[in-house]
């Protein structure tokens, strides 16, 4: 889903040669069984019903372009006892075709997620300005984020009674060298977190001052891609109890295809907000690995591997989920695809405790608008 999302916008909005007004949608049904929903010790299973929704809308103003993208996606289980997955993401963008060689971006993005062990949303105005006459381009971007957090809580074995509600600002300038297909650049961003309420339900004051300095490269190839940044995060804490957070951050990810064969691998460590009680941050390390061959022109079939680990700062604490499994699609006429995959998940939970799972599911898309690029 977030693939074709990621083309919708890059159809639509980035390239400023598109038509005057386009159009695009992907709508995807899936059916399955979840032998362990909530990937708990001796977990029991349920079938599962989902569909997943993006569309993109983008026009061409002339010197100007105004687009919109929006994804859905919900999971129910048949079984009580499990609550539904609900993740929204709605993006409104405006921008400019480079007049007087200045580059105007303002983008708006919603965004709203619910499952078993997590409540979060929020709403983030981001305006980007850079000036693109020649190969080394500097640029200022600015962020003003609202949003609420809330996690299922170790001590109190259930939600927080209200959620962690806080507003960031973050300016980013920086300087970008451009040559062809290929760009590096550094940046340095800083930014100040305020809370709702000065102390959380335990007594912990969760402000915090960020600086982050970085460095980044990227090439767009015609069968080969790559995008890789490595940074310094640093967050001071208002609370005595919560010591100065200090890591490495970096992501990169690398896509090529060959022939028949097509993969792409990414792996990235971020810092994110919690609401755990004696945690400022967590420190998440995230891996991906597919790799899909094409069989007779429009079957391909591949095999995929993910990872996410959880590491809580100032904390002993931490957790880790591992899956891998296969994948076979078929594709018809009129953009129609059908496809089917199996994944089995390991889980080491925070308690230290082990949890295993297999989902099996059978989707039906159905895409419509620009042909995505093979």
């Amino acid at each position: 889903m977030r693939a074709w999302t990621s083309f919708l916008v890059a159809v639509l909005i980035a390239s400023p040669a598109i038509a005057e007004e386009e159009f695009a949608a992907s709508f995807r049904l899936r059916g399955g069984y979840d032998s362990n929903p909530l990937l708990a010790p001796r977990g029991h299973g349920s079938p599962l019903a989902a569909l997943d929704v993006a569309a993109a809308y983008g026009k061409d103003n002339g010197a100007w372009i105004t687009g919109a993208s929006a994804e859905a996606s919900g999971v129910r289980y048949r079984e009580t006892g499990f609550d539904p997955l609900q993740n929204y993401r709605l993006r409104l963008r405006f921008a400019n075709k480079g007049q007087n060689d200045l580059s105007f971006d303002a983008t708006t993005t919603l965004v709203h997620f619910s499952s078993y062990d997590t409540q979060s949303a929020g709403a983030n105005q981001r305006v980007h300005l850079q000036w693109i006459g020649g190969a080394w381009r500097p640029f200022v971007a600015g962020d003003l984020k609202v949003a609420s957090l809330n996690e299922l809580n170790v001590l109190l074995g259930d939600f927080l009674p209200e959620p962690l509600r806080y507003l960031r600002g973050t300016i980013t300038p920086g300087v970008a060298y451009v040559k062809d297909k290929a760009e590096i650049g550094v940046s340095l961003a800083v930014s100040k977190t305020k809370y709702e309420s000065e102390f959380d339900l335990f007594g912990f004051r969760r402000d915090n001052d960020r600086v982050q300095p970085a460095i980044y490269a990227k090439f767009n190839g015609e069968n080969f891609s790559f995008a890789g940044a490595v940074s310094y995060f640093r967050a001071a804490s208002r609370d005595a109890d919560f010591s100065d957070v200090k890591a490495i951050l970096f992501e990169a990810s690398v896509a090529a295809s060959w022939d028949k064969w097509s993969g792409e691998a990414a792996l990235a460590r971020s810092a994110e907000d919690t609401s755990f009680p004696i945690s400022p941050v967590t420190i998440n390390t995230a891996a991906h690995a597919k790799l899909i061959r094409e069989i007779g022109g429009k079957t391909a079939a591949g095999i995929f591997a993910r990872m996410l680990s959880r590491e809580y700062w100032d904390s002993p604490f931490y957790s880790r989920t591992r899956t891998a499994g296969i994948e076979v699609r078929r594709d018809f006429d009129n953009d129609i695809s059908l496809a089917g995959e199996v994944g089995f998940s390991k889980s080491l939970l925070i308690s230290g405790a082990e949890a295993e799972g297999v989902v099996a599911t059978l989707a039906l898309t159905r895409r419509f608008g620009p042909q995505p690029k093979k």
